[in-house]
């Protein structure tokens, strides 16, 4: 049968315990979903950055210019995939957080507190950052970890662009050189923009928050039990 040809799920009949219970398993089967979502996303991202950085060795080893080019251009390009590797996970750890508020006032105890512990832990959910540095926690593990890559890559790409200029004539040098700041101007500002300014996931959040009647925040522990 066609799934939107069946008849919707008829909950009159059903005690307020009932449809406590069908909440709950709801929420939960989401639940269980957004943190494979998280753990997906996450194994994605750092096989990118494992793959990315040697392939990059390889081609700065190839001592070819063509390979220095793809250094130069492609390290950029890995870093917008990882970081939009990273919204992913973010959207997960907003939704799951919601989830499990919503699940803790149904059972009126906060029993799960895992989304508090990741803001403890990581960094706070919905806060300023950029890609996986956060603003608001600069020397954590993750923040260090983003700046680490960074450095890495940084010094990949200065490495390849002086083999460049060794090999390529200085008028191309320059077109080249030109073309690279664009372009890494282009992504690091919209990046910029993304995780800083645009507010896309404080709307999520309170968006969640309205859909599940939470408060705002969607912080479990402000989540008073429900009657």
């Amino acid at each position: 049968m066609n799934p939107d040809s069946q008849p919707p799920l008829d909950v009159r009949g059903l005690s307020p315990a009932d449809r406590t219970r069908l909440e709950y398993d709801a929420l939960t089967r989401q639940l269980e979903r957004m943190r494979a979502m998280q753990y997906a996303y996450n194994r994605k991202f750092f096989a990118l950055l494992l793959v990315s950085t040697l392939v990059a060795g390889g081609l700065i080893l190839w001592d070819h210019w063509k390979g220095w080019l793809v250094v130069c251009f492609g390290l950029v390009s890995t870093g917008v995939t990882a970081s939009f590797f990273l919204h992913f996970c973010d959207f997960a750890r907003v939704h799951a957080r919601a989830i499990e508020a919503r699940i803790n006032g149904l059972l009126g105890s906060q029993t799960l507190i895992a989304s508090e512990l990741e803001a403890d832990y990581f960094y706070p959910h919905a806060s300023p950052k950029l890609s996986g540095f956060s603003y608001a926690r600069p020397w954590s593990f993750f923040s260090v970890y983003t700046l680490h890559f960074c450095a890495v890559w940084g010094l990949m790409i200065l490495s390849s662009a002086w083999r460049l200029w060794n090999q390529l004539d200085t008028g191309v040098w320059f077109l080249w050189a030109l073309l690279w700041c664009g372009w890494s101007a282009v992504n690091g500002l919209y990046l910029l923009w993304w995780f800083g300014s645009s507010g896309a996931e404080a709307r999520m959040a309170r968006r969640l928050a309205e859909a599940y009647g939470l408060p705002e925040a969607t912080d479990s522990s402000a989540i008073p039990p429900q009657p």
